[in-house]
């Protein structure tokens, strides 16, 4: 045992050493005695060995051996046996001291018995005999077994513990021991179960108590045994794959220590790790795995079998005491870098000894050390080193390799150091991606599927920006700058130029891509260091390419079918990290770029990209490039060009050797070369330096030129060893001719040293150079050859490359992280979103899983959301034109057709089966991604910008296909319009029971469509197609998009609005024939109840349980309407909208109305509609907030709106119906006075044609009418507008222009000629009357007589203006049915037959006739009344005009002359035209208008001259001129009589009321003849009208009053006036022409005396003078 001094001092030791395991404090926990242990396991050794014949003869004495006494040491010389003790003197006999193995376990347990504590018993002392036994080479592998398994125990059961004295050297000693274990070799398998024991150990040392105690040389020894377990192949495979699992447990536990050790001081270096720590590696260092032939097997009767095996042939066994004097330190920084260094020389594919399952071994290891402790071993610069160079070089090599095993696991741990050391691997990890992506990237077009849109996987790169090129284009030395790339080049030197690999090893590529992928952060830092660097490549973008390609499905043809689903997760994963960091803050970390900074960046490497591929094509034309973009400063500036040629790699290194050396580029090559420096450096390193930025040409004059700059530049320095320029140009042309000598191949005889010493001799200044210098030179360039760039693509060539790209990572910098912060995701996403949304489109139309449907799904939706965060449109945009796509929702709508849907009714409510209802419920995947799409839309509709044309698209189909209502807004209502109609569908069936489907009611629903030419009813199939497709349509919630669109401001909604202006004019061009289908109800007002008008629709053209008859549909363009209103919403939602965009949607307005040719009439009624709501909204707008600007803006648009109307063919506006007059009047009667006016002076009179126009339908007609009632007033009973208050005075002041006036009166003169129509009911009640009068007692059916009251206008069947066909057909409707049965009733009176008991009255069939003639049948109005009474009103109102002229001339100041031709003429023009209407009651109505207008004293005192005498020219001539036209006789023949009498009686009522101011005036004479000859033409005009009697006693009349009046006097009174007898002559003369003898001979001159003529003031008043009414 040892001393006390010597316990504690260990103690000591023990307590200055950190606890690394909780495990190492535990004590002992065993159930016996450990000292009964450790004896049972000593007499278990020395029984196996008494049992082998070389142990078979100490048998007693090893069992009963003493030992030596507890209290003395032994000495070696020493007899201990009995008989000496005993002072006897006799002959040596043999003991257990004659076999030290047996002795060491004698001495052991003599010691043991004396021991109470195992506690405090010396650790090296209990080892010694197990020790000796392993050690032993006599020792069989049973035996040896035993000795480790009780080791093995000891430290199991915790019988060595922490507080064991002397631990440190007793794991030390151990160590040794099993590192250099020797046993005689039997049976292979007895063998190797030593070994596990050993094995097994060596774990236990390093991962249980004492581990940690273990010193550097301990764990390299044991490591260098576990690697040679391993790498033997003569082994078992379980053998060296339990080697393999305790390597892999001992490194771990090694690299789980590296976390407690603190880094170097300068962990930037790699040397002030070694210089620190020189003394403890020194020492530390691990020999190769030893290795043997896989057939060869250790010698049986070896005596040290195992030592070629485990015992490294540099290291021997140390002897046991040779620990005694070392001061044992734990096992630290200088064995964990052995052990890894050891391990990544086994990686290196050019060393033959090592193979490919040593190398996966190696490469095993190496992956759990890094997954353990990656982030320690790059904290520290050693470790570091060893990863960044060695481990990386050996790992690029091994990827080349076609074995799987190797490509996994080198992949593997690729994926692992870049989780790890991602900061520290900036180009390592640039060099490995690219190569994988080159790989990996398909070159194959996307395949066209049949009904796959193109569209769908537009955006997914065919070829990576990563490009390649062939090796014989590397020498030939390409002069594209875009094809040659230098990461390219570098990767070629490298031998990691990709290509094409097997299916297995594609998808074990893919496999790693897509962990790496999922490495918090990896792209955005690819993004961030890659595609915003100039110098590197564009790695986020290639890499999002190349798994969107291989997501396709046609990659599986290339690969294995792993591939697609495997790069659709790393895609989906990678969107789902951008959607999880849309929370995290967006803050640029210290040291970081700004987002700014960053872009400017990429958009400078766009542009130095250009222009490096324009100056390898021409260097003139890039350099001129790059200076407009301000890459370089000034093109006359060679020291900026040559800065920007020396820093930028992507540069042809070939032509930019011969740029520089042309005669015109010395400058910039004398700065190029100035930017080197040379400093203390040997002319080949200077001339390395400088020939590795470009290749050096091949003319020699160009040589000349660039070796003689670098002599200058190289001179500038001041080398010792060269005198001058001169001999240093010398010197550095002979090293570039040596390189050549030395290394090209086809040179055969080398120069040697003396010669190239003989060459120089004298160039140094007329002095030969240091033949030392010279000879460092010659073997500089014999070693290592200059390499030019592109030239080498052997091992040379990689290990420069290799070389460059160290040196570039050291200026490169680290990898910025951006784990933290989400700023730069935005642009990120930017880059690289179209290839991930194209993919997830054609995934989608291919997947038919729905678990890929759902993973697709969630894609989208991550995208939409990462969209909207960033306010990225296009993203959005694009995800709603693929799903648009897919939807098959977006076909032109002229594709549509109503002609063949059915509409089913069933118990109040109705569905419409079309074949898109149909196609749409039967395709799953276009449902889901239409709901899809909605969802994406919802909530992000600020985002959209080109979407919404699909968006709408989908809108019409489904509009078109009644599978969505057209009220989309609140704000129609305030529109003033109609309901957008629906659609009419082809056919109708009504079902009383939905559930009836016998074969009996299917056969009767088939015979009867086709009875009625229709389509067939749906099938319940096609049915239920129909009820998904409205589910489906449901579930979108398009109501609350149209609600979030109401919300948007006029910057977002500028896009909706003109993708809906588009497709408005691109429906004009298609004119999709579509029904309408006409769901106004009789008593629904136009306005919403506001104007109190209301329309009466046509008669249904619906036919139920059978098709409609499509002759009678209108064609229809219900789409347009619904883009157009929907348009005219956007713009009025707020008072933003309607100043920015309603520009745009007037100048669409004006296109169609100027394009109204080719437009459906009821869509430009909506149009004119939607124009003056708007104009009504700025209206409302000006009144609220009143400006003069706002004022000139609303009389611009109102000549806008009424120029584009009055430019409309009058024949299409008057088809427009109510729906324009609607708008008018509600437009009217929202404007102010003021704007009333403007609205009234419209350019061209705009506004009076637009409502001129629209009379032309009876609907129109009464609305139109109101606004004339509200703009000039309604007269009284006294013919005379009523100005009651200030507003009834303003109303005048409408039309306070002559232009205005006419307008006016044409417009009520319009409205009075459209009551005409009343003709022919008043002929009928004359015929009706003639029937009475005449007292026939047979009288035509009452049916028949209803049917003959039904008739129409002539002429067109559209009627005469302002009257709706078909009106008459309603009338009679009631009537006819009422009626219809009396005719076959018999009674046996004659006078009851037929009769009919009518509101308690019973009449007979001929009052029933007289009835309907006289329109007084119960229930039947009048036809046309409302017309009737219309045109009566505006005859009354034009002639109440009257009244005001006096005030109009007044207030317009215009001369008193002007005033006939300004207002008068209009009124009484347009008196003069209803005068000849059809209509009597009309007819009357002007004729005492016309009587009291030309009889009104205003009308002769307004004029001081004669100017007033126009009445009877163009007036009263042409009325009775009107009158006698035959086809105006012909309109009423019975009335027109009577109105001719009237007309003649109003000729010579109005002449004598002028009589007495006719004197005076010189055309009397001539106007009097004019009167006479109408007179002669009345009389003779229709001798059935007794016309002659009448118009003479009118004509008697007058000359009774000239005579009295003395203006007609006989000749013998007149003499001597000249006037007076021409006038007696004329008269007489025109009498006599045309009246009859008797009649001439009772007027007054005809006799001897005159009869008394009543005096002229005798006469009535003008306004007493009224046509008698007509007899009816």
């Amino acid at each position: 045992m040892e001393s006390t001094s010597s316990t504690a001092a260990t103690a000591q030791l023990l307590l200055s050493i950190p606890p690394r395991s909780s495990s190492l404090t535990q004590s002992c926990s065993i159930a016996i005695n450990p000292i009964s242990l450790i004896i049972n396991e000593c007499i278990t050794i020395t029984s196996a060995m008494r049992k082998n014949a070389r142990w078979a003869q100490s048998g007693v004495s090893a069992i009963l051996g003493t030992g030596s006494p507890a209290d003395s040491a032994p000495d070696a010389g020493e007899d201990l046996s009995l008989i000496s003790r005993l002072g006897l003197r006799t002959k040596r006999t043999r003991t257990t001291q004659d076999n030290p193995l047996m002795a060491g376990f004698s001495k052991l347990r003599a010691d043991l018995a004396e021991c109470r504590d195992i506690g405090t018993f010396d650790t090296p002392s209990l080892f010694h005999p197990f020790l000796q036994v392993i050690r032993s080479s006599s020792i069989t592998g049973p035996i040896t077994s035993l000795a480790l398994n009780a080791i093995t125990k000891f430290f199991s059961y915790r019988i060595i513990s922490l507080s064991s004295p002397r631990l440190p050297l007793a794991m030390q000693l151990l160590s040794s021991a099993i590192t250099h274990c020797r046993f005689e070799a039997s049976d292979s398998a007895q063998d190797e179960v030593v070994l596990l024991r050993i094995l097994r150990l060596m774990e236990c040392m390093m991962c249980g108590i004492g581990g940690d105690l273990l010193s550097d040389e301990s764990v390299c020894e044991m490591m260098e045994t576990g690697l040679s377990m391993c790498c033997q192949m003569r082994l078992s495979e379980m053998l060296r794959r339990s080697a393999e699992m305790s390597m892999v447990t001992m490194c771990q536990r090694a690299f789980e220590l590296l976390k407690q050790i603190e880094p170097e001081a300068n962990s930037s270096t790699i040397e002030a790790m070694t210089s620190t720590s020189s003394s403890n590696i020194g020492s530390v260092q691990m020999g190769e795995p030893a290795t043997a032939e896989p057939n060869s097997t250790p010698s049986m009767e070896s005596p040290n079998p195992a030592t070629s095996e485990f015992t490294p042939a540099s290291v021997q066994a140390p002897p046991d005491n040779s620990y005694a004097d070392v001061d044992l330190k734990p096992y630290g920084l200088p064995s964990i870098r052995e052990l890894l260094r050891v391990l990544i020389s086994l990686l290196d594919p050019h060393d033959r000894q090592h193979t490919d399952p040593m190398r996966v071994m190696a490469l095993r290891i190496i992956d759990v050390a890094f997954e353990v402790a990656g982030l320690t071993i790059a904290s520290h610069a050693s470790l570091r080193s060893l990863a960044v160079d060695d481990l990386c070089r050996h790992l690029f090599q091994l990827l080349r390799y076609d074995s799987p095993q190797i490509l996994q696991t080198s992949l593997r741990v690729s994926s692992t150091i870049l989780h790890t050391m991602r900061p520290h691997l900036k180009l390592q990890q640039e060099l490995l991606l690219s190569y994988m992506i080159s790989c990996l990237h398909l070159r194959a077009d996307i395949p066209k599927e049949p009904g796959v849109d193109p569209i769908l996987y537009e955006g997914v790169p065919l070829t990576p920006k990563v490009l390649l090129r062939s090796p014989s284009s590397v020498t030939a030395g390409s002069s594209s700058g875009t094809s040659t790339p230098v990461p390219v080049k570098e990767r070629q030197r490298l031998g990691m130029e990709g290509g094409q690999r097997g299916p297995d090893a594609r998808e074990t590529m893919v496999e790693c891509l897509s962990g790496l992928t999922r490495i918090p952060s990896f792209m955005v830092d690819l993004f961030v260091n890659y595609d915003c660097d100039v110098d590197r490549a564009d790695l986020c973008e290639d890499l999002i390419g190349l798994l969107s390609r291989n997501a396709f499905p046609d990659a599986a043809a290339w690969s294995t079918p792993n591939v697609p689903p495997l790069c659709l997760d790393a895609l989906l994963s990678y969107v789902s990290f951008l959607a999880d960091r849309l929370d995290m803050p967006s803050t640029t970390k210290p040291n970081y770029p700004t987002v700014v900074q960053l872009m400017e960046q990429r958009d400078k490497k766009q542009l130095i990209i250009q222009g490096t591929s324009r100056f390898n094509d021409d260097p003139q034309k890039g350099i001129q490039f790059l200076v407009e973009n301000g890459i370089i400063d000034d093109a006359s500036n060679p020291k900026s060009i040559s800065t920007f040629l020396r820093n930028t790699s992507r540069i042809s290194k070939k032509l930019l050797g011969e740029f520089l050396a042309k005669p015109s580029n010395k400058d910039i090559l004398d700065c190029f070369i100035d930017s080197f420096d040379f400093k203390d450096k040997r002319i080949d390193k200077g001339l390395r330096e400088l020939l590795e930025s470009f290749r050096l040409p091949g003319e020699s004059q160009q040589i000349e030129r660039i070796v003689e700059k670098f002599s200058e530049r190289y001179c500038e320095f001041g080398p010792k060893e060269v005198v001058n320029k001169d001999a240093a140009f010398v010197l550095s042309y002979s090293v570039i001719m040596l390189n050549t000598d030395l290394h090209n191949p086809q040179v055969r005889n080398r120069m040697t040293l003396d010669q190239y010493k003989h060459n120089l001799r004298k160039v140094n200044n007329n002095e030969d150079f240091l033949p030392e210098y010279l000879e460092a030179i010659y073997n500089a360039v014999k070693m290592h050859e200059i390499i030019m760039p592109e030239e080498h693509n052997n091992q040379a060539g990689f290990d420069y490359a290799w070389k460059e790209l160290l040196q570039k990572a050291n200026s490169s910098g680290e990898l910025l992280v951006c784990e933290d912060t989400s700023i730069y995701d935005a642009q990120m996403f930017r880059a690289t979103w179209k290839p991930i949304v194209a993919t997830l489109a054609y995934v989608f139309t291919s997947a038919t899983d729905d678990m890929v449907f759902m993973r697709v799904i969630t894609g989208f939706d991550h995208c939409a959301r990462i969209a909207t965060r960033y306010n990225i449109s296009d993203v959005l945009d694009h995800i709603i034109l693929c799903l648009s796509k897919i939807s098959t929702l977006t076909l032109e709508p002229s594709a549509t057709s109503s002609a063949d849907s059915t509409e089913i009714q069933v118990d109040g409510s109705s569905i419409t089966v079309s074949d898109l209802s149909v196609r749409f419920g039967k395709n799953y995947k276009a449902q889901l991604a239409t709901v899809v799409l909605f969802r994406v839309v919802r909530g992000n509709e600020h985002l959209v910008r080109s979407g919404w044309r699909e968006i709408i698209l989908i809108w019409l189909n489904l509009f078109a296909n009644s599978l969505i209502s057209p009220y989309f807004s609140e704000l129609q209502d305030k529109l003033d319009v109609p309901a957008i109609p629906m659609v009419t569908p082809g056919n109708v069936i009504k079902r009383n029971d939905p559930k009836d489907s016998s074969i009996f009611s299917t056969l009767s629903s088939y015979l009867s469509s086709y009875a009625v030419d229709g389509p067939p009813e749906p099938s319940d199939e096609e049915l239920e197609s129909t009820l998904c497709t409205v589910d489906c349509v449901n579930s979108c919630n398009l109501s609350e998009i149209f609600d979030n669109i109401s919300a948007l401001d006029s910057v977002k909604v500028q896009y909706m609005l003109q993708s809906l202006l588009e497709e408005a004019m691109l429906l004009q061009q298609r004119k999709p024939f579509l029904s309408l289908r006409n769901e106004f109800d009789n008593d629904t007002p136009l306005n919403g109840g506001q104007s109190g008008l209301s329309v009466t629709p046509p008669s249904s053209t619906l036919s139920v349980n059978g098709s409609v008859d499509k002759q009678n549909l209108p064609s229809f363009a219900p789409l347009s309407i619904y883009v157009l209103e929907m348009a005219t919403c956007l713009v009025l939602k707020d008072p933003e909208c309607l100043e920015k965009l309603r520009p745009k949607l007037m100048d669409t307005f004006k296109a169609i109305l100027a394009n109204a040719d080719n437009v459906y009439p009821v869509v430009i009624g909506r149009v004119i509609c939607y124009m003056l709501a708007i104009l009504r909204r700025v209206i409302n707008e000006y009144i609220t907030i009143p400006s003069e600007q706002k004022l000139v803006g609303i009389k611009n648009l109102l000549a806008e709106i009424f120029l584009s109307a009055a430019a409309v063919d009058n024949d299409i506006l008057k088809e427009t119906g109510p729906i324009a007059a609607t708008g008018i009047v509600c437009c009217f009667r929202s404007c102010p006075d003021d704007i009333k006016i403007n609205l009234l002076d419209a350019p061209e009179q705009a506004f009076w044609k637009a409502l001129e126009s629209l009379l032309e339908n009876a609907e129109a007609a009464s609305i139109i009418f109101e606004v004339v009632e509200e703009i000039t007033g309604i007269p009284d009973s006294d013919g005379e507008f009523q100005l009651k208050n200030e507003k009834d005075s303003t109303k005048l002041r409408l039309i306070h222009n002559s232009a205005n006036f006419q307008a006016v009166i044409d417009l009520l003169g319009a409205f009075a000629s459209s009551g005409s129509v009343g003709s022919e009911w008043e002929q009928r009640h004359d015929r009706a009357g003639s029937i009475r009068r005449l007292g026939r007692s047979s009288t035509p059916p009452i049916t028949n007589l209803a049917a003959s009251a039904n008739l129409q206008t002539r002429g067109s069947s559209a009627g005469p203006r302002g009257v709706a066909p078909g009106v008459d057909r309603r009338n009679y409707s009631t009537l006819k049915g009422s009626v219809s049965g009396t005719s076959n009733k018999n009674a046996s009176d004659e006078s009851l037959r037929g009769s009919k008991v009518i509101n308690g009255k019973r009449m007979t069939a001929a009052e029933v006739n007289a009835a309907v003639a006289a329109g007084t049948y119960p229930g039947m109005q009048r036809p046309y009344a409302d017309v009737v009474e219309r045109a009566v009103k505006a005859v009354k109102m034009i002639n109440a005009f009257r009244s005001q002229v006096t005030d109009l001339i007044t207030e317009l100041k215009l001369e008193r002359n002007d005033g006939w031709t300004t207002f008068w003429f209009p009124i009484l023009d347009g008196l003069l035209l209803q005068c000849l209407n059809a209509c009597r009651e009309v007819r009357q109505q002007a004729f005492g208008s016309l009587q009291r207008t030309l009889l009104s004293p205003e009308l002769s005192a307004t004029y001081d001259d004669f100017e007033w005498t126009a009445i009877f020219g163009t007036v009263l001539f042409p009325l009775v001129s009107g009158l006698l036209r035959p086809e105006v006789y012909q309109s009423d023949p019975r009335g027109m009589g009577e109105t001719r009498l009237q007309a003649s009686s109003l000729l010579c009522k109005v002449f004598l009321y002028y009589l007495e101011r006719l004197s005076g005036w010189d055309g009397m004479l001539d106007l009097w003849l004019q009167i006479l000859d109408m007179m002669d033409r009345l009389m003779n005009s229709s001798p059935r009208d007794n016309l002659e009697e009448a118009v003479a006693e009118s004509l008697k009349n007058v000359l009774l009053v000239m005579s009295s009046s003395g203006y007609l006097v006989q000749p013998e009174k007149a003499e001597g006036d000249e006037k007076r007898l021409e006038l007696w002559d004329q008269t007489w003369k025109r009498l006599q022409r045309f009246l009859p003898p008797t009649t001439l001979d009772s007027l007054p001159g005809s006799l001897p005396g005159t009869m008394p003529a009543t005096p002229a003031a005798d006469l009535p008043a003008s306004d007493d003078i009224s046509p008698e009414p007509v007899e009816g």
